[in-house]
């Protein structure tokens, strides 16, 4: 880890919170390097957590601000079926109506030609 690298990574999180993948970025370092910076602050309990990003669907990454403050919460994980829940409900009637033909097709069974089992016999 460079010296120079940690008094800019305190300088740009006294003024706005950053996760440490933008960090990383601005710092022009690798994500692991700007996670042990942030945790060597964190152990003098100089860095804390302001609040939470949602990354991806499921995952959250966690916002850093320099200064004494206390973390901020994690939210819950969302289930996925509270999450299909919602999505089903933003979706329109033709969706609807694709997704369900969609789910009676794969619920068919397709049935066997009936000139190909007397060929090849019932298998």
């Amino acid at each position: 880890m460079k010296a120079v690298r940690l008094p800019r990574l305190i300088a740009l999180i006294t003024n706005k919170g950053y996760t440490a993948v933008e960090l990383a970025a601005l710092l022009f370092c690798t994500v692991r390097s700007s996670r042990d910076m942030i945790a060597k602050l964190r152990k003098d309990n100089k860095v804390h957590i302001q609040s939470w990003r949602k990354t991806s669907v499921t995952q959250w990454s966690a916002v850093y601000r320099y200064g004494i403050g206390i973390d901020a919460d994690k939210p819950e994980p969302v289930s996925s079926s509270s999450r299909l829940r919602k999505h089903r409900a933003k979706e329109d009637a033709d969706a609807k109506e694709r997704r369900l033909t969609k789910q009676n097709q794969l619920r068919r069974k397709i049935k066997r030609d009936p000139l190909i089992a007397a060929f090849y016999g019932d298998v």
